[in-house]
Parts: C-alpha cells; sequence; structure tokens
C-alpha cells in the first residue's frame, strides 16, 4: 500500500474496522457442537453425567471409571535449565471417558496453580539457594532442541498406563504433602462433562526447566499448555520416550481459573491471545508484580523482591536430585541477579517491573472475565483487580467484576443473591466453552457485597464513579510526624497481655490510637448512608528536610467508628494479610450422588470498635505519583522545608457508611502491617536498631487536606 496516497483518516476507520472484525472473530462464542445429546444441559447450564471416581482411592484404576485421570507432558519453546532440550511441562488430565472415546469434545478448566504439586518448605528462605553470580537472562531464552515423534498414544492408552501412586498420589519431599493437593477441587464441574487439567509450569515438580515466578517464560509455559489443548502443540506420554499424544478429546476450548498465585496466570496468559483461551476467572490475582510489592514509587514489604522466594517455593523441578537435596547453583545465580534487581528499584517503577506488568499489556486480550476479588484482601489488593477490570476495556472484550467481603479466598460455596456461586461459574463455562445461550453475558458488569447486611448489589460500571469532595477536619494548622520511636511505640503497644491486641483486632486498634507524633489524625465529614466505590484520592502537602533518601514510606489510612467508641458489627478477617472472615452453615448442595453433600457457607460479622476501610502507600522522596505506576516518575531532588503535593491514590474500595458513624483519616510513616507484614518483626527487639536508617520526619500542612471520596449514585 501507498502510505503517501493513503488517507489517514480512512486509515483510522479501516484499522478500527480490522480490530473490531478481529476482536469478534476471537472472542466469538462457540456454538454447541458434537455431543449434545451427551451433554445435559438444564437451566442454561451443564448437569451431571458422570458416575464418580475418587482419584485418591488406594485401588483406583482408570479400567472401570467413567472419569480418565493421567499425565502429559507439553513441549516448550525454552530450555531455561540449559540441558539443550526444550522444556517439558507436566500436566494431569481428567477427561471423561466418552470425550476420550470420541462420543462428544469436552471443553477443558485449566487450574495452573504452581503450589498444586509440591511446595518447598524447606527452603522457603531463599538467601539458603543464592549464588553470587552474575547472572545473563538471556540465556533462558536459548531455544533448546526440539523432540522428534517416535510413536503416538491415545488418551485411553494413557490412561491405562497411568501410575496413581507415582503420577498424582505421591508424597512431596520435606512437607510429605500429598501432590495435587486440591485435586477433587473441581468435581463440581467434571462430572458435568467439563475435563479439568492442571499444570504448575515449568521449574515446579515434576516438569523440566527454572520456576521463574512473573516473568514472560513462566507464562510462555502455560500458554503452551492451552495451545496443546487447543490442537496446536506436541506433547509426551513421558520425559523419556518420545511418544506424543494429542488433546483429541478437547474442543479446542479453554478456561483459566485459579486462585493467588494460580489467579496471576490467567492474566498472564491472557495477554498473549493464545488461540483457544476463551474466557478466565481469577480469584485474588496479581495484575502487576510492582503494585504487589511497591505502591507510589515505595517498597510496601520489607521482601520487595519477592519474586525470588515465590519461586523457591515452588522450584521442585531444578533441584539435581529427587530428593531436593541438592540446589541447582545455577538457578541459585538467577535467585540472587532477580532478587538485587528487584531490590536495587527501591519502589521505583522500572523496566524490570514492567516485564511483569500484564495490566500494561492489553492489546492482545481477545477472552472474556470473570473477576473476583475479596474486599478485605489486603494480601492481594483490590487495585490488582482494577488494574486487570481497566486492561479487559482496553481491549474491547467483555468483563465482570464480583466483590465480596471475604479476605484472600475463592467464593466456592457461598451464595451471590440466592443463587449458589458454582452454578453461577457452571452457566459461565456453558455458556462461553459450550455455546449455552444462557445471558449469562448479561449480567451485571460489577456486583458488590454490601458490608452492611452482606448482600450483593449490582452495578452498570466499577470505574464511572463521581467524586465528591467531602470536608476534613483537624486541630491544628500543621502536623509533625516523625518515625523516631514509632518501633519502640508498635513494640510496647501490640506485646501486652489485653488479648484484643492480637490480630486484626489489636491491628485496627493501633492504628485508632495512633497521634502525635507518629500520625495525623483528622475527621472527614461524609454524609450517613453514602457508599464509597472506588478509588478515594487524598490531597496534601507536606514539607521534610530528609533530601538524601528514597523510597521513605508515609502512609494514609481510612477507618470507620461509631460514635462514642461503641462496638459494631463488620467483616473481619482474621489477619491482615491473608486469613479469612469467619463463616456458619446455612445449608447445603449436591455434586453428584456419589459424593457427600457440601455445605453452603455465609460470612460472619465480628464486633469492633474500628473497621480499616482502605489504605494509601506513596513515597516521600518523590512527590507528584500517579495512579498508575507504568507513568512514574523517578525520585525527585527535593528542596528542605518545601512543601509538595502528595496525593495518595487509596486502594479501591466499596464501603457504605452506616448511621451513626464516622469516617477518620490517618496519616503516618511507616506501616508496620504493610513494612514488615509480620507481628514477629514488630515483637523483635533489635527492631528499632535494625531498622533506624528508615527514621525521618515530615510536615504535613492540614490546612491543604482535601478528601476527593468517589460515591456510588
Amino acid at each position: 500500500m501507498n502510505t503517501e496516497l493513503f488517507h489517514p483518516q480512512i486509515g483510522r476507520r479501516l484499522s478500527l474496522l480490522l480490530l473490531c472484525l478481529t476482536v469478534l472473530l476471537q472472542a466469538a462464542v462457540p456454538a454447541l457442537a458434537g455431543g449434545d445429546d451427551i451433554l445435559k444441559i438444564e437451566d442454561g447450564m451443564l448437569q451431571p453425567m458422570l458416575q464418580y471416581s475418587d482419584p485418591r482411592a488406594s485401588d483406583y484404576s482408570n479400567e472401570d471409571s467413567d472419569i480418565l485421570r493421567f499425565c502429559v507432558y507439553v513441549e516448550t519453546d525454552h530450555d531455561t535449565d540449559n540441558d539443550g532440550m526444550a522444556d517439558l511441562v507436566k500436566a494431569l488430565i481428567q477427561v471423561p471417558r466418552a470425550a476420550a472415546e470420541g462420543k462428544y469434545k469436552a471443553a477443558a478448566i485449566y487450574d495452573p496453580t504452581p503450589y498444586q504439586v509440591g511446595t518447598c518448605e524447606e527452603y522457603q528462605d531463599a538467601y539458603a539457594m543464592y549464588v553470587e553470580n552474575e547472572f545473563d537472562y538471556a540465556r533462558l531464552y536459548a531455544p533448546g532442541s526440539k523432540r522428534t515423534p517416535e510413536g503416538e498414544s491415545s488418551s485411553i492408552e494413557a490412561a491405562l498406563s497411568a501410575r496413581p501412586k507415582k503420577d498424582w498420589n505421591y508424597t512431596v519431599p520435606y512437607s510429605g504433602q500429598q501432590g495435587y493437593w486440591y485435586l477433587t477441587d473441581y468435581d463440581y464441574y467434571l462430572v458435568r462433562g467439563f475435563a479439568v487439567v492442571m499444570a504448575s509450569g515449568i521449574g515446579t515438580y515434576g516438569s523440566e526447566g527454572y520456576e521463574l515466578c512473573g516473568t514472560d517464560l513462566e507464562r510462555d509455559s502455560h500458554k503452551c499448555i492451552v495451545e496443546w489443548l487447543a490442537g496446536n502443540r506436541v506433547a509426551y506420554t513421558d520425559k523419556t520416550h518420545q511418544i506424543a499424544i494429542s488433546a483429541d478429546w478437547c474442543n479446542g476450548n479453554v478456561a483459566m481459573t485459579g486462585c493467588s498465585y494460580g489467579g496471576t496466570i490467567p492474566y498472564e496468559v491472557a495477554t498473549t491471545g493464545v488461540e483457544g483461551l476463551k474466557t478466565i476467572i481469577p480469584y485474588a490475582g496479581i495484575a502487576s508484580w510492582y503494585d504487589y510489592t511497591n505502591s507510589q514509587g515505595v517498597p510496601t514489604r520489607f521482601d520487595v523482591n519477592y519474586a525470588d522466594s515465590l519461586s523457591v517455593y515452588n522450584c521442585g523441578g531444578t533441584f539435581l536430585d529427587n530428593d531436593w537435596t541438592v540446589p541447582n547453583e545455577d538457578y541459585g545465580a538467577w535467585l540472587w541477579q532477580i532478587s538485587r534487581d528487584q531490590d536495587a528499584t527501591n519502589g521505583d517503577y522500572a523496566p524490570i517491573w514492567a516485564e511483569s506488568d500484564y495490566s500494561d499489556d492489553y492489546e492482545n486480550i481477545r477472552c472474556s472475565a470473570l473477576i473476583v476479588q475479596g474486599l478485605n484482601d489486603f494480601n492481594v489488593t483490590t487495585k490488582q483487580a482494577d488494574l486487570m477490570m481497566q486492561a479487559f476495556a482496553k481491549a474491547g472484550m467483555p468483563a465482570k467484576i464480583i466483590l465480596h467481603q471475604d479476605g484472600h479466598n475463592i467464593l466456592d460455596g457461598k451464595l451471590i443473591n440466592g443463587v449458589l456461586w458454582e452454578e453461577t461459574v457452571n452457566r459461565w463455562l456453558s455458556h462461553y466453552l459450550y455455546g449455552v445461550d444462557n445471558g449469562i453475558e448479561n449480567m451485571a458488569a460489577v456486583t458488590v457485597q454490601s458490608n452492611l447486611d452482606g448482600s450483593f448489589r449490582t452495578y452498570n460500571s466499577w470505574r464511572d464513579f463521581t467524586y465528591r469532595e467531602m470536608p476534613v477536619y483537624a486541630e491544628n494548622e500543621q502536623t509533625a510526624v516523625t518515625t523516631e520511636g514509632l518501633a519502640e511505640y508498635s513494640t510496647q503497644f501490640l506485646s501486652g497481655d489485653n488479648p484484643d491486641l492480637k490480630g486484626l483486632k489489636g491491628q485496627e486498634m493501633y492504628y485508632v490510637t495512633l497521634d502525635e507524633p507518629f500520625a495525623g489524625v483528622y475527621q472527614i465529614d461524609i454524609p450517613e448512608g453514602t457508599t464509597m466505590m472506588g478509588v478515594p484520592e487524598i490531597h496534601v502537602k507536606i514539607s521534610t528536610d530528609v533530601t538524601d533518601k528514597d523510597g521513605l514510606m508515609i502512609t494514609a489510612i481510612l477507618i470507620d467508628t461509631a460514635e462514642d467508641g461503641k462496638p459494631f458489627k463488620a467483616y473481619m478477617t482474621k489477619d491482615r494479610l491473608s486469613e479469612l472472615l469467619p463463616v456458619t452453615t446455612i445449608g447445603s448442595y449436591e455434586i453428584c450422588d456419589e459424593l457427600d453433600e457440601r455445605d453452603i457457607l455465609s460470612f460472619v460479622q465480628s464486633s469492633t470498635h474500628s473497621k480499616c476501610i482502605t489504605f494509601g502507600w506513596t513515597d516521600l522522596c518523590n512527590p507528584g505519583l500517579g495512579y498508575d505506576s507504568s507513568e512514574y516518575a523517578q525520585t525527585t531532588d527535593l528542596e528542605a522545608g518545601k512543601e509538595y503535593d502528595y496525593t495518595f491514590y487509596m486502594l479501591p474500595t466499596a464501603y457504605t457508611m452506616a448511621p451513626g458513624h464516622n469516617l477518620y483519616l490517618i496519616l503516618t510513616a511507616w506501616d508496620p502491617y504493610r513494612a514488615f507484614l509480620d507481628e514477629d518483626y514488630i515483637l523483635d527487639p533489635t527492631l528499632p536498631t535494625e531498622y533506624s536508617e528508615f527514621n525521618y520526619s515530615f510536615v504535613i500542612d492540614n490546612t491543604s487536606l482535601q478528601a476527593m471520596i468517589p460515591v456510588a449514585e
């Protein structure tokens, strides 16, 4: 095409048209094909059709099972462990016999969670495996030699050759953990005609290569599984014989799902646009590893280089012996290098973080998403879900979000406005994987569980909120804040005998009792009944004499209290970072005739005097940073005593203020629960000395405070 003669306006319209056509073709819902006389479809979803067999039974055999279970080894494109051959990734397959026999094509539910094959608890401390040698990342991308198939196996033949005790019912070294410890978690879907696939990726136990947490190489190893399911990649029956096996039982439609690390990998793979991936259902997934360990220019964990720790925790495939007693020193060099490089950024957004920011790689997304996030999850925070909702919107692909009151958890066994969660997922998967016309694609864009009564309310948009400035009241025109003595104060506060000071209640009370010289405390005048929905923004001018440091945390917290300090009911998880809400049993539901009924659970509120709603962290040394980390500037050269504008972009929230309640803002320095994560760090008597380098101070101009609250209309 002669670009000089090509009118730019026509070009833009044509490009937009081509993009729309591409998206429509890629995202097309499959027509229900082949086997609709075998699948049982009622009420817009699949019904039980198989007789269940227990894969954990000591005498398990595929011979008499309605469900076939066996392992395959999918060949990747890279040789990360430098042995000359392309890495193989182990996948455990559970497929209805009828599909394996060619009576219908089964869609696949793929859980990529690395933890499931066995974790290296003996080596949780990543430092134990470090080898301080320079590591060249480029070496990981060596293609490695591909195998030449020397024969073929059918799925039936592979199933009859399976070794349950070695393939999935094995014992993990050191921990004694059983392999694939949540093997049966997808039984509800399995007996209804879906196939279930579990693969943990390169470097995990049973697979080859290196565990490379958050990298594109980890992503690609899982992308290869999807390609095999879609008929576009080779797999073998084991790691030593070149006997190829295809997923000829699969209709080519795949859904990825998982929680935490397992919810992160579907985000990774979705950004590749891989053929066959029709939808993802991530629970508490990480969209940006930068935003997982940093916030607005400042580290929010003592181990900002967390990828090395998580890699070590799951690196069972990297050892040079089967008993995990001989670590691979080359892998140890990678761990040391990645740790050093991430730590060196000291809170600044850098290329090494951009490589693991999936929210910024939206151009190739070609699937739908049902995103699930806990409003009280302060491990993987609500910002992660928000980032990916924005990514799917930019890609023009359908995405829904479910915000519940639990912490770091899934929703199985819970009712969403009277509907069992598994049934909602069943309808979603039936539609996107089997083409069932059930209207699930028209569900509300946003479903939010109320903090007042636990009911679920729906909204048309997650980002379409209206900001209202709420008055902020302060006793003085300025507040001076320092960290001198803060560690000692934290230790003294939490080391008492009062049981109310332990766990989450202690954390809430700790924040509420902070005052000068450790914090500024302000009341925000917010009308009762107001529902915050979105990203609260706190604008303030701050000055400091600290001009020679970087990565110094300043923290903003919004806290709900009742008038006169009265206790009230709230959804309180047991631990700030990952523990769950208490639950009560309100009923039961049936998976199939062969399995016991499972409990239907409801979240329980606890009594408290205060409730932390949301947090924000930014860098004292780098004012002016925004919500989007990819746009961050680097550290600013400050002038001592000069006021600078700071904006705290709080974690996205959905919270309704009850009548008779007050909203408080606390501005403090380093947040002990976020910076150090574990109460042991706070109670460590060496802490004040060990972290003395973090002593700093600043002055808040209280007259400049603005609270911009997003309000649901």
